[in-house]
């Protein structure tokens, strides 16, 4: 009976993860790295990926700054962020619009980054502000999007690190948005420095650079694969250190920025 209840559970378990579209975060290897990005001393703390311009978007910590830059780290433009605090997370949501995570007021900032702009204020910016128990210390780091579902997740750092599902509330609604905590995703790991989600196949990535990996999560977030960021892994010759941000491109090209200022690309084995 025994063995019958553990075949069962195995044919279950394929039957589940059938038509799943995995990437194998651990087939991933470095192919460029660390470049350092252009125009930028210290601080990167989020990346986000905007699929119809084809670049990457850098927002910095001190000063409140976002950065758009090509893939080889050259800069394309600079944004200040003018009365904003604490800028940790970026997530790009559609055209010139984009999400901004303040760490310590566990605040979303929406804002609109137009290619002319030099700047934007955060008075005239709409906020979501999170009912998440957070410290100063210890505020909301990861920040990503799922346009299907007009959702948020947001990352815990950690002392606890976990996941949260943001809802907003309908347009015209003073309520806070309703923040749902995912019990699996994120768990086993020392913090939470970053996420991405890839919204047609339900991938949900998250960074940690503390633990020094990349994991690929599921919906549910449950982990389906893991890339080490440690010194002789992965095609890496040392440890990436401060890792603060994660973005998949739409070849499935994996970008990871760090602290100060390093960009670090990997793609799959062939």
């Amino acid at each position: 009976m025994k063995t019958f209840l553990i075949i069962i559970s195995l044919l279950l378990h394929q039957v589940l993860a059938y038509g799943e579209r995995l990437l194998y975060l651990n087939q991933y290897t470095l192919v460029k790295g660390p470049i350092i990005i252009e125009g930028v001393k210290a601080n990167a703390s989020g990346l986000t990926y905007h699929a119809e311009r084809d670049s990457l978007f850098v927002v910095l910590d001190q000063p409140q700054r976002v950065i758009e830059i090509n893939f080889d780290g050259s800069l394309r433009r600079k944004i200040e962020l003018n009365k904003f605090q604490d800028t940790e997370g970026i997530a790009w949501i559609t055209g010139d619009i984009f999400a901004i995570a303040e760490e310590g007021k566990c605040n979303i900032v929406l804002v609109e980054l137009e290619p002319d702009d030099g700047g934007v204020s955060w008075k005239k910016a709409k906020k979501l502000k999170l009912g998440i128990k957070v410290s100063p210390l210890n505020g909301i780091e990861g920040l990503t999007y799922d346009p299907i579902k007009k959702l948020f997740f947001v990352a815990r750092e950690k002392s606890s690190a976990a996941l949260f599902k943001v809802l907003q509330p309908p347009n015209g609604s003073k309520e806070n948005p309703t923040s749902i905590l995912m019990t699996v995703a994120g768990r086993g790991l020392k913090d939470i420095s970053g996420l991405h989600y890839s919204s047609h196949d339900e991938r949900l990535i998250i960074l940690s650079h503390e633990s020094a990996c990349v994991v690929e999560a599921n919906k549910y977030g449950i982990e389906k694969s893991r890339l080490s960021l440690k010194g002789g892994q992965a095609g890496l010759k040392q440890t990436v250190l401060k890792a603060e941000g994660v973005a998949l491109d739409k070849r499935g090209t994996l970008y990871i920025v760090g602290e100060p200022n390093q960009l670090f690309i990997f793609k799959k084995k062939k």
